[in-house]
């Protein structure tokens, strides 16, 4: 029933946007189709002895609805096929069912569910506030800064969004997400609030701040009362890029401990330059996320991330592995890295970016060693026809002491994926 009815709304939706020509200045369907085929090695436990293997193939449709009914007035909508809503790949190969019969009743099945990964209404102008405004509501991507701290920009959130102007160079916005609703009895949910703004110094250069408060009051007995503050700055200065960001945290979980409050005191920092010389554009980069000390139970001190579950640096380590805080997709908690890095279009259609990191955890148990190791990244796009690219990317971790076990030493673990999308 619910595939049906998943397939009705996609119909009708499609309908209105083939329909709606006549009553909306401009309809724009769009869409991709993208499969990709991935190979993994000890990348969970870094022990080559045990089997650790993963290959598979996952695949993802998207449709899109943009309709701009006036030139203040934009309606959007993002279908996408997945196994789940929270599905980062799609719909896995062969994981959808069998209908086949007969003596081998196995494939033979339709493909995923159709979920939205937006929907939402936009409007600006100048007639409310008298300057440059607007709001955008519904379910929309979400990301504050570069991501350190907050980057919903895969499956998106459910929120408003409220935009100002004040003059050429600032931005100004008010934002409330709503991350979880429980029950429809108050207060039981969780729910977000930012303030923020960019000032454009020029158009190379800018400052930005953002200032999130979460009250989650179903996190703890006493509700989750966190803020994190983001201080950000790029420029570029005779063709010198330069970009630096600084996260601080506070905040309480009441209760939440049999001595009362847990206390958070995280935080984070990125600073990079990037240069480029005709092909290549090089770059280095700094990133570290505080880690929470062992031992201690009234406070976390590790850097609290809400990332989605895609590659935010490394692709084998977190992105393929746990983070050194013991979570996968955990984004820089616990980590510092150093990044050399470069990329280039090597012809006409083809391109390719390589970077080489090395990897440390902040905190860690007493003995225990804070050497993550040394990964190489890579990267190669061809641009096959003007809508259709093939890729290969993948990366290899020269394993340190940081995952070693007391009966073994860490192996090296590898992850390489290519694929082919075609957007239309």
């Amino acid at each position: 029933m619910k595939k049906r009815y998943l397939v009705l709304v996609f119909g009708i939706l499609l309908l209105i946007g083939l329909s709606a020509s006549a009553y909306a200045t401009d309809i724009t369907l769009s869409g991709d189709i993208r499969v990709r085929g991935e190979l993994r090695n000890n990348t969970t436990d870094f022990n080559s002895s045990n089997a650790d293997n993963y290959a598979a193939y996952d695949e993802r449709i998207g449709l899109n609805i943009d309709a701009k009914v006036t030139p203040d007035i934009e309606g959007y909508i993002r279908l996408e096929s997945a196994d789940s809503p929270t599905s980062p790949y799609g719909y896995i190969w062969g994981n959808s069912g069998n209908g086949a019969k007969g003596g081998y009743p196995y494939g033979d099945s339709r493909v995923g569910n159709v979920y939205f990964q937006q929907a939402w209404i936009l409007y600006k102008g100048s007639g409310l506030l008298g300057i440059p405004a607007g709001i955008k509501v519904g379910h929309q991507l979400l990301k504050l800064g570069n991501g350190l701290f907050f980057d919903h920009t895969l499956l998106g959130d459910d929120a408003i969004v409220l935009f100002a102007n004040p003059s050429k160079e600032l931005t100004t916005a008010l934002v409330d997400a709503k991350f979880r609703e429980n029950s429809l009895i108050h207060p039981d949910d969780s729910d977000a609030y930012v303030g923020l703004f960019n000032y454009a110094i020029d158009k190379n250069s800018a400052v930005s701040a953002d200032l999130t408060y979460l009250n989650d009051q179903s996190a703890a007995p006493g509700g989750l009362h966190f803020w994190n503050l983001g201080l950000r700055g790029n420029g570029n200065v005779s063709g010198l890029g330069i970009k630096a960001d600084v996260e601080l945290q506070t905040g309480k979980a009441r209760n939440a401990i049999p001595t009362g409050d847990l206390k958070y005191t995280g935080w984070a920092a990125l600073a990079g330059l990037d240069y480029k010389l005709e092909p290549v554009t090089l770059s280095l980069e700094y990133a570290y996320g505080s880690g929470d000390k062992p031992g201690t139970t009234d406070k976390n001190e590790g850097f609290v991330t809400s990332v989605d579950p895609q590659q935010h640096f490394t692709y084998v380590y977190e992105y393929r592995t746990v983070n050194a805080a013991g979570t996968q997709f955990g984004g820089i908690t616990n980590t510092q890295y150093v990044k050399l890095g470069a990329a280039a279009d090597l012809a006409k259609d083809l391109s390719g970016n390589i970077g080489l990191y090395w990897l440390r955890a902040n905190r860690v148990l007493p003995g225990q060693s804070k050497s993550i190791g040394t990964e190489i990244d890579a990267k190669v796009t061809y641009k096959i026809e003007k809508n259709l690219v093939y890729w290969v990317e993948g990366g290899y971790l020269v394993a340190g002491g940081f995952f070693d076990t007391p009966t073994h030493s860490s192996d090296n673990a590898y992850a390489v994926r290519h694929g082919i999308q075609l957007t239309f």
